[in-house]
């Protein structure tokens, strides 16, 4: 029969997180070799490496703009309206039209139309990734957004702007 020795679980587990190279090993260089490679198994990413994003095709030989220059012209006076918007008018007149109080302040109404609620879907494509690559941005905290009561993610425009100016790349020539 064989003596069986014995051993300490403890030791034993913290033994097993030891670098323990034999001299051997160090003798022939493999202990400095396996010090150099890479992990093996899945690690988590803790730097973002944005994907570039793909230039628009031409369909059928034809250039199209990213933005059209009607929504352009619509986005340079926008500045200035909203301020007018802001500061001349207010709920009185309107407020006789209806029965009950508005759920949200003016200023509140403004902001919602200048920073708009978005999807999952609309970030993708305004990204010009996968949907499963902005669930990845946000669980790795890279990008913010919060959650509906049914648990879906809602993300702010002004937070996907954020992400592009920190993250973003330019696409390749």
């Amino acid at each position: 029969m064989a003596s069986s020795k014995s051993v300490d679980p403890l030791d034993y587990i913290e033994g097993s997180f030891l670098d323990r190279s034999s001299a051997k090993d160090v003798k022939n260089g493999k202990a400095a070799r396996i010090k150099g490679t890479k992990p093996k198994g899945r690690f988590r990413r803790t730097k973002l490496s944005a994907p570039r994003p793909r230039m628009q095709s031409a369909k059928k030989g034809n250039q199209v703009a990213a933005i059209d220059p009607e929504l352009a012209a619509l986005m340079a006076n926008l500045p200035k309206n909203l301020e007018f918007l802001a500061k001349f008018f207010d709920d009185e007149v309107t407020s006789h039209y209806y029965s009950r109080e508005f759920g949200e302040t003016r200023q509140e109404l403004i902001r919602k139309l200048v920073d708009p609620e978005l999807s999952l879907e609309q970030v993708s494509r305004l990204l010009g990734v996968c949907p499963a690559t902005v669930r990845r941005y946000t669980n790795r905290g890279w990008l913010d957004h919060h959650r509906t009561k049914g648990g879906q993610r809602r993300f702010r425009l002004s937070s996907v702007a954020k992400h592009v100016q920190e993250h973003g790349r330019l696409p390749e020539s």
